[in-house]
C-alpha cells in the first residue's frame, strides 16, 4: 500500500528550505568522518567513521556515506578535471536535519539530479514538531513540495497529523 499526500503544513519543503539552493553544487558541502577512502580515477569518494554532513541549515549523520560524482574536462577551461556530485548514499544510523525537519532511517540516498530523498530501512522516519510518518520507503521530492511514503505489505503506513506543527502558526 502506498499513501501519498501532499499536506503543506506537515511536511513543506519550502519553509525548511527557502533559503537553500535547489542545486547542490550552489553551496559548498563539509564532510567530516574518522576516515577517508579516494582512489585516483574513481568517481566515488568513501567516508567511514562518524561522519557529519553539513551544507547551509542541513546536517546529514551517518556511520558512512559514499559521495558519487562525475568529472566533466569540458566545463573547465584548463582541461584539469571539476567534480560534480551526482549522489550521496549514507548508511548505518542515518540522521537528518533541515530546519524543524528530522529524519531517520538505515539508509538514505540523495540525488542532486532531481533533488530527491530516499530513506529506506526497517522504519525510516519523517518528523516535523510532533507530527511524523513511517513506513518502509519514505520519498521526500524537494522541489516537486512532495512526500510518498511506502508499506512493504506487512506494516502498514503510520501517519499523525497534529494541527499545531503548522509552519505558518501564528504564536
Amino acid at each position: 500500500m502506498i499513501l501519498f499526500f501532499h499536506i503543506s503544513f506537515l511536511f513543506s519543503t519550502a519553509p525548511a528550505y527557502s533559503e537553500e539552493k535547489t542545486d547542490l553544487g550552489d553551496a559548498p558541502i563539509r564532510i567530516t568522518s574518522d576516515k577517508m577512502i579516494a582512489e585516483k580515477g574513481s568517481s566515488m569518494v568513501e567516508f567511514i567513521g562518524n561522519v557529519e554532513a553539513t551544507r547551509e541549515d542541513s546536517i546529514l549523520l551517518a556511520d558512512s556515506m559514499k559521495v558519487y560524482f562525475v568529472t566533466d574536462k569540458k566545463k573547465n577551461k584548463k582541461n584539469e578535471a571539476q567534480s560534480n556530485i551526482t549522489k550521496i548514499v549514507s548508511t548505518g544510523n542515518v540522521r537528518y536535519t533541515a530546519g524543524e525537519r528530522k529524519a531517520f532511517a538505515d539508509e538514505a540516498v540523495y540525488t542532486t539530479a532531481d533533488d530527491v530523498l530516499v530513506l529506506k530501512g526497517d522504519a525510516p522516519r519523517l518528523v516535523t514538531g510532533t507530527s511524523f510518518v513511517t513506513g518502509k520507503k519514505i520519498t521526500l521530492y524537494r522541489k516537486q513540495d512532495k512526500v510518498i511514503v511506502e508499506s512493504d505489505g506487512q506494516k502498514r503506513v503510520e501517519a499523525l497529523l497534529n494541527p499545531e506543527d503548522k509552519p505558518d502558526k501564528k504564536e
